[in-house]
């Protein structure tokens, strides 16, 4: 019995040794354009969803958009370098900061980004743009923690024009226009790169400038604040959310900013929207990369 054991043996290690293995195949590689590089991947993610007051699950709302090299947050609240790395983005990469507006939920984390930046040995100066009328404000904020002596933050005008241009890399541009936010002087963006586009329209009435600066985009980031018009408020409900979208025949909405007393009634939002634009609607997922 034991000689026939190792026979059989012998014969199994035989088939294994001439049993031919098939090659797994490999991932598809991104083809180039014929005659240049592959366009840049545009893609963002949200650091936060909620209006100026967060709950256990969502923080204050900010986005960080990238493609190819360029790396550009927009907005700094909550803890920006802390959920940059878990988004795996090294925040001494960052190319630059826009600042939409100086309400606190928008801005609060700067003197934390600059402070963390030092710490962590950034040297290059690191870009701010904002609103011609903030830049004294922002420089007083970061001068109040003595935070320029070690490391240059230039900040940088930008003047309240429609499709005003605010930067330009060879992977990213960004413009953006003036939005309706009562008293308070704001911007929404619009990213663009190898063809694909993100508007963040920030805190905002529905206004015909955010509708014409997301015209044809890939995707929309509105802000819908509530789930009732307030005529005391200078915000958007998710309704009105969908109502720009359809009148700016974007690809996709993604609803932020969304007010904390409606955290727990995501889907009413959603379903409010939906009933303005037909096209894909969703709240933002935080800390979680898109593909515009």
């Amino acid at each position: 019995m034991r000689r026939r054991s190792v026979a059989q043996g012998g014969r199994r290690s035989r088939r294994a040794a001439t049993r031919v293995r098939r090659p797994r195949p490999r991932p598809a590689r991104a083809r180039r354009a014929p005659g240049g590089p592959t366009p840049p991947r545009l893609a963002f993610a949200c650091l936060g969803s909620s209006g100026a007051v967060p709950s256990a699950e969502r923080d204050t709302t900010s986005l960080v958009v990238r493609a190819g090299g360029t790396v550009c947050l927009m907005d700094v609240g909550g803890s920006p370098v802390q959920k940059l790395r878990r988004l795996a983005v090294d925040p001494v990469d960052l190319a630059a900061v826009v600042v939409t507006h100086t309400h606190p939920d928008h801005v609060y984390g700067l003197p934390a980004l600059v402070q963390n930046l030092i710490i962590l040995g950034r040297r290059t100066p690191l870009p701010v743009y904002c609103r011609v009328e903030h830049v004294d404000l922002l420089k007083s904020l970061l001068a109040l923690f003595e935070l320029t002596k070690e490391l240059d933050v230039s900040i940088q005008a930008v003047e309240p024009r429609e499709g005003v241009r605010v930067l330009e890399t060879p992977d990213l541009a960004i413009t953006a226009s003036p939005n309706v936010h009562g008293r308070m002087p704001n911007l929404a963006v619009r990213a663009e790169a190898g063809g694909r586009s993100v508007v963040y329209s920030s805190d905002t009435r529905p206004c015909a400038a955010v509708a014409a600066l997301a015209r044809g985009a890939t995707v929309l980031v509105h802000e819908a604040t509530f789930a009732r018009p307030d005529p005391t408020q200078w915000h958007s409900t998710a309704r009105e959310a969908g109502e720009i979208a359809r009148q700016a025949g974007v690809g996709r909405l993604l609803l932020a900013h969304v007010g904390y007393e409606s955290h727990g009634a995501l889907a009413a939002h959603v379903a409010d929207a939906r009933a303005a634009f037909t096209g894909p609607v969703g709240v933002v997922d935080e800390l979680r990369w898109y593909r515009a």
